[in-house]
């Protein structure tokens, strides 16, 4: 397998990770992840918006142009001869000197950027039949609309959900709900989706984005604002929405059945409509 390392393709035991990078320091970086399917990369460019402004939230220079990143992207792909999977991306702010918690101004920055790919093929059993959900404090920081390398608490909550055999963990922040772990939450009552509105408290996703814009093109009533815990566990439908399992629906939560404990109507909708956005950019899957 080929990585990508400071702006090369490499083989593995050619990265050479500084001791004193800020990524491995402080979590000082942010990262992407992007589908592949057919050899072809899924929404790279709402992907590559929400990386520059994760870099603009966190004062952050890429040292790298838009068309240069894009270009990383397609040799991973290449270079791996990768048909379906994902490509993992990320920028730390740089390396080379001693550890300090003040990092240097913009234009002193240098950024240190690698990429990797995973093979794998899309998947139905969950998106098909759901999946359950465990309810876990949200005890993250509040910039979490950048993407960055800080994933302890997500780790953990995705630990806490795996004990209770979950597959899923769902955040909540005062009562209300924020996101999922690595995703984010939808809701349906009475064939309206409500999903969280975009801000510090959540990861601008990039699925939900595609959603949404699915519910305006088939009419579907939605609005972007909080819900409660006791709104989530009363839907008729739950939805979490990430680039690996894409358009997924939550059929357990904690010890409470969400709707018939089955994929809703409105769920297999945006579902059915989100895999023809996947067969116009990409071709056909399975």
């Amino acid at each position: 397998m080929k990585f990508l390392w400071k702006g090369k393709l490499v083989e593995q035991q050619e990265m050479n990770i500084d001791f004193n990078d800020r990524g491995y320091q402080f979590g000082d970086g942010i990262y992407e992840f992007v589908r592949v399917y057919n050899g072809k990369l899924f929404a790279l460019e709402e992907h590559l918006d929400r990386f520059e402004n994760s870099a603009r939230l966190l004062d952050m220079n890429l040292n790298y142009t838009r068309d240069e990143i894009r270009q990383f992207f397609y040799d991973l792909v290449e270079a791996n001869d990768l048909d379906s999977g994902n490509v993992y991306m990320q920028f730390t702010r740089g390396d080379g000197k001693p550890r300090n918690h003040n990092y240097p101004d913009f234009k002193d920055q240098q950024s240190v950027v690698s990429g990797c790919v995973s093979h794998y093929y899309r998947g139905t059993d969950k998106i098909e039949n759901g999946v359950s959900a465990i309810l876990y404090p949200d005890k993250r920081w509040l910039l979490c609309n950048a993407k960055s390398l800080n994933l302890l608490p997500n780790c953990m909550a995705i630990a806490e959900a795996k004990k209770h055999g979950a597959d899923k963990a769902i955040l909540y922040r005062d009562g209300y709900i924020t996101e999922e772990r690595a995703g984010n939450v939808l809701i349906v009552k009475n064939g309206e989706v409500f999903t969280t509105l975009d801000g510090p408290e959540i990861l601008p996703g990039i699925t939900k984005l595609l959603v949404l814009q699915i519910c305006r093109k088939k009419c579907i009533p939605y609005e972007e604002r909080k819900f409660t815990i006791n709104e989530l566990l009363d839907a008729d439908e739950v939805i979490v929405t990430d680039s690996k399992t894409e358009v997924c629906p939550i059929i357990k939560i904690n010890d409470k059945v969400i709707g018939n404990g089955q994929r809703g109507p409105v769920t297999k909708l945006l579902d059915d409509e989100y895999k023809n956005l996947i067969i116009e950019q990409c071709g056909k899957v399975m």
